[in-house]
């Protein structure tokens, strides 16, 4: 998996096309608080084709559930899409999407994804993507920071797959740039960063992802890895967990690599379960996972 150093230079980027480029530069800056028991959206504001659909409550104690939307479907080259979000104190929240990211393959720029989430004390956030599809010749970066403050919950992933491998293509060109980085106060207590280039030895090695298409990192608040370990042996991936313990207090880290998204996210589910047990929380899933 990616570690915390650069593990492979991305390949230069082709000559931009000429002429007149389309691209989106789109921005949705959201903030959820508690209202008289249940979370409830409060300040949202949009630019550009990102846009949310209303708060559904499928869960007892008031959690809002946020599909954030994007009609486009992909990202094309030079498009630079900015996600921010706010938990206020007291409040719970979910985030996912309706389906499978994409970034199609570059004009000659880059394609940008820039996600800043904030958890005040008291609150509770789980960050529950669908995968993202990077697709041969494509020029990326996925950037991901969130800031919990103390007695705040929090988990997230993100899961990429590399190519099409229903479509048999692979990763053979193109780069992408990680960055995923949790902070609690103003303390990094995870931060994972990494360039991978398409052909380059990362993929097929073992220090890399050892010839999977698909790798995902699941990060979360408290120490529930003995019981994700559990989920974990009946995983159609390779699955491992860990705790990283800091003085901030300690994290539950599962790393999966797998053939394809769709795989590796079922990995990532079924140890999202497992914590939301140690959290006291019952298994609820978003229904727009089941549409």
């Amino acid at each position: 998996m990616l570690t915390a150093s650069e593990v492979e230079a991305p390949l230069a980027a082709p000559e931009p096309a000429a002429g007149p480029v389309r691209r989106w530069a789109a921005r949705l800056d959201l903030e959820l608080r508690e209202r008289a028991g249940r979370t409830r959206l409060g300040r949202v504001e949009h630019e550009g084709p990102l846009r949310i659909q209303r708060a559904f409550h499928p869960e007892d104690d008031g959690t809002a559930h946020v599909v954030i939307l994007h009609p486009p479907g992909g990202c094309v080259g030079g498009d630079e899409l900015r996600i921010r979000g706010r938990v206020r104190a007291g409040a719970r929240a979910l985030l996912s999407t309706p389906g499978a990211g994409k970034i199609y393959r570059t004009n000659g720029y880059r394609a940008a994804l820039h996600t800043e989430l904030a958890v005040e004390a008291g609150a509770a956030l789980e960050h529950v993507p669908q995968e993202m599809v990077v697709y041969e010749g494509a020029d990326a970066l996925l950037r991901t920071e969130v800031e919990l403050a103390p007695g705040s919950s929090f988990l997230g992933w993100e899961v990429v797959c590399l190519g099409r491998p229903a479509a048999d293509e692979g990763f053979e060109r193109g780069s992408l740039r990680l960055d995923f980085t949790v902070r609690l106060g103003d303390r990094p207590v995870f931060v994972e960063r990494g360039d991978v280039a398409g052909g380059g030895a990362f993929g097929g090695a073992r220090w890399g992802l050892g010839g999977h298409a698909a790798f995902g990192t699941l990060v979360a608040t408290g120490d529930a890895t003995r019981a994700v370990r559990e989920a974990l042996t009946d995983a159609r991936c390779e699955a491992g967990a860990t705790t990283l313990r800091s003085a901030a207090g300690p994290l539950t880290v599962v790393r999966a690599l797998g053939p394809d998204g769709t795989r590796v996210r079922a990995t990532l589910e079924a140890a999202r379960h497992r914590i939301r047990d140690a959290w006291g929380r019952p298994r609820i899933d978003p229904g727009i996972w089941r549409s």
